[in-house]
């Protein structure tokens, strides 16, 4: 019998926060799922470049980290501030080359040219 493959499946712990989030993710909008992506993508381009010029170019092509997708659980904006604070599930190839589904949380802040990511969690 063939087993599920672990990026088929969604953890409890992305479930949980995914729910928690939905509660309140209806008082607030926050930044969209693409402008998430983008800012995410925008992150892992430059810790990828970082890699690259610390490694060299082959090194880091195989260290590289791989965004593949993700999903907008909910935001919530921080009491007293600008910024927003969202859950999110990403699908990710990250060194060891090992792709998953990871439930995470960002602060995300609007600057200028848009979204940024101020702290992961």
């Amino acid at each position: 019998m063939p087993v599920p493959s672990p990026v088929l499946r969604t953890p409890p712990r992305a479930l949980a926060l995914g729910a928690a989030l939905a509660l309140l993710g209806g008082c607030t909008a926050g930044p969209t799922e693409a402008e998430l992506t983008a800012a995410i993508r925008a992150e892992m381009d430059r810790a990828n470049a970082l890699a690259a010029s610390m490694l060299g170019p082959e090194a880091a092509a195989r260290t590289a980290t791989r965004i593949h997708g993700l999903d907008k659980l909910g935001c919530v904006k921080e009491e007293g501030g600008d910024a927003y604070v969202c859950g999110i599930e990403v699908d990710i190839t990250a060194p060891p080359a090992q792709r998953r589904k990871l439930a995470s949380r960002v602060r995300m802040a609007k600057q200028d040219n848009g979204w940024t990511v101020v702290k992961t969690f």
